[in-house]
């Protein structure tokens, strides 16, 4: 399994599909920074005007931001009492799923179109050491990217704009830290498609729209079925924003339990199709 790993990580340092995450993921960065303000991808069913208070920056109205131009908003937003942009930029870190899109694909996705599994498989490895080896890897790189992603956002405001609009570095820590689960459960969900579709192409396909289409589904579920709105809460983006911003000890045991469920979920899935499937 140590050698799977190994020969994995020599293979993702020389594919430039890794570089092109990581660059993203600092433009992701860098574009909020500069607008002074956290971007984000797809429609979280609760939004953070939802879970944070209304904040007033310098007695201005959030309103007439509307019509200033970009170097005033940033003047006037960089001393805001009460505002912290890396906070609100971890808060949005569902946009990661998008970039462990990459690592998934790199790492089991293209093992499986490039025949590469099947060779793998035809040594001494069996199917669990080599699911196994795939899941380990692909979650201990995410979670360093999980990681860069929010000391790049902490040290990158300090030094862009201000000490002032900043978290400290223990908070951005443990907000980080809070978000584990829905981090993993991301993850999950991603490697458990990877080995239940088993193509590079599908995988895309699925994986790139899936967050967007089911918090679409869930949302109507809520309209239409009359689903209580508190499961809102604990769709996964959801999730990620309402654990950076001070959540109840109730709050983080339920999104662990929801996060430990798809976690196993996913895997035992993706294991049960991989064991089963005729590797081609």
């Amino acid at each position: 399994m140590i050698n799977m790993i190994k020969a994995d990580f020599y293979r993702i340092i020389r594919s430039k599909a890794l570089y092109i995450a990581v660059f993203l993921l600092v433009l992701m960065l860098g574009i909020s920074i500069y607008m002074v303000e956290p971007g984000m991808l797809g429609n979280a069913p609760v939004s953070s005007n939802q879970i944070t208070e209304e904040i007033t920056f310098n007695g201005v109205d959030s309103e007439e931001y509307d019509d200033m131009s970009m170097s005033d908003f940033r003047k006037a937003i960089v001393h805001a009492d009460g505002y912290e942009l890396d906070r609100e930029i971890v808060a949005q870190n569902m946009n990661l799923y998008y970039i462990f899109i990459f690592i998934v694909a790199i790492v089991i996705s293209a093992d499986f179109s490039s025949k590469g599994v099947k060779n793998t498989l035809s040594s001494t490895i069996s199917r669990k050491k080599y699911f196994l080896s795939k899941i380990l890897f692909v979650n201990l790189l995410c979670l360093v990217l999980f990681f860069l992603n929010t000391y790049l956002a902490h040290f990158g405001n300090i030094i862009f704009n201000s000490k002032e609009i900043s978290a400290s570095l223990g908070t951005i820590t443990k907000t980080t830290l809070l978000q584990l689960p829905p981090m993993l459960a991301s993850v999950s969900i991603l490697t458990g498609f990877a080995f239940i579709l088993r193509k590079n192409s599908l995988f895309n396909t699925v994986t790139i729209p899936l967050i967007l289409v089911f918090q679409i589904i869930l949302s109507t579920s809520v309209m239409l079925l009359k689903i209580p709105e508190k499961f809102l809460n604990y769709e996964l983006q959801s999730m990620f924003m309402s654990l950076a911003h001070n959540p109840s000890n109730k709050y983080i045991s339920n999104s662990c339990l929801v996060c430990a469920i798809v976690v196993i979920s996913f895997n035992v899935i993706g294991y049960m199709c991989f064991k089963k499937s005729e590797i081609k």
